[in-house]
């Protein structure tokens, strides 16, 4: 998705820490379509999946779980880095 310029690493902080202050239940509980300004509902989900798919045994979790842990993985503190490291130019 980040190659095809529908996500940004920085993205997937940002969907955590909506998800997280959101205090869903379950995924059915989300409103996708209002979760991330700059991003559709469907992207948001299907970033969702993906991060889900890479957690291991914790996908069975249930969904207030995965956000747990996945927000232990991309703790909010670091999404002024990620972004800071986004915006640098690309040097050839």
């Amino acid at each position: 998705m980040v190659a095809e310029g529908l996500w940004q690493d920085a993205d997937d902080f940002r969907l955590l820490i909506a998800l997280y202050n959101l205090d869903a239940s379950c995924v059915e509980d989300v409103d996708w379509d209002n979760l991330l300004d700059l991003r559709s509902g469907d992207v948001c989900r299907k970033r969702w999946d993906q991060m889900v798919s890479h957690i291991g045994k914790h996908g069975c979790n249930s969904f207030a779980e995965q956000v747990e842990v996945l927000s232990k993985r991309y703790c909010p503190e670091l999404l002024e880095l990620r972004e800071a490291y986004d915006s640098k130019p690309v040097t050839p």
